[in-house]
């Protein structure tokens, strides 16, 4: 599989916008890192709604200040079945390159991926925490700043990275809008009859992009029904071996429209 990490994602649609003045909500990285924490899943998975309700546990108790927290849902589950609404073969071939740059073939779910490691068990969490704690005392080696303004069904967004330290030439920076609160009731394969709780579910990645201190501007048209109390947004600078030099998440619940 050729992996990319140039993502198109039929649910959202994302432009160049200009500038806009006086977003309603924004955020900004401090002193320290924010580690982030990447789960893939897929709903065709009979062993991935326990690691689900851990990393829906671990966003409801964490400050999205300190932890940002990604789930990525991929596709290759999908011909069992039942179909994952939130799949993406972008997030499979995401998943797929990001175990081949850490020296690995092994692609499964459910999955954590910390920085570079590949090894992290949601099933230990003293384990995920510490390493979170850990991470969390760094320093911060990258500022971020993200701002958003809702207008009318659009989302204005604007994400600046500015490295603070030498960092790989290959550390990047993305942007993902994930949802919360969702919810399916399985209808085939390994889950039938189960019903099956999400958060930090991603619709939409977009990026890589240069370090280069220039703004970036997008328009997105949020997921279907959603609102700004269920949406989120996260920046994080990642290199290509996965290590992620800082995260900044965004809860768009106070993002109003005007």
């Amino acid at each position: 599989m050729r992996a990319t990490l140039v993502f198109s994602i039929p649910l959202l649609v994302v432009a160049q916008a200009p500038a806009f003045a006086a977003p309603t909500c924004a955020a900004r990285s401090g002193a320290v890192t924010v580690p982030l924490v990447e789960l893939y899943t897929s709903e065709g998975c009979s062993s991935c709604p326990p690691a689900d309700r851990w990393f829906s546990g671990l966003a409801a108790s964490s400050d999205p200040k300190r932890l940002s927290l990604l789930g990525f849902h991929v596709d290759y589950w999908d011909d069992i079945g039942w179909p994952d609404r939130f799949a993406s073969h972008a997030y499979t071939q995401r998943q797929d390159a990001r175990v081949r740059a850490g020296g690995s073939a092994t692609v499964y779910t459910p999955q954590i991926m910390f920085g570079a490691r590949l090894d992290q068990r949601w099933y230990h969490p003293q384990e995920v925490a510490a390493a979170i704690r850990t991470e969390q005392e760094r320093p911060s080696r990258v500022g971020l700043s993200l701002s958003a303004h809702r207008q009318a069904n659009l989302v204005l967004v604007e994400v600046r990275a500015m490295p603070l330290m030498p960092l790989p030439a290959s550390a990047q920076l993305f942007l993902a809008m994930y949802e919360n609160g969702l919810t399916s009731v399985v209808g085939a394969g390994e889950n039938r009859g189960v019903t099956l709780h999400h958060d930090r579910v991603v619709r939409g990645l977009w990026g890589p992009w240069p370090l280069t201190g220039v703004g970036r501007d997008l328009r997105i048209t949020p997921p279907g029904k959603a609102t700004t109390t269920t949406l989120g947004l996260t920046a994080f600078v990642q290199d290509a071996r996965g290590e992620t030099w800082q995260a900044l998440s965004l809860p768009l619940t106070d993002c109003a429209a005007p």
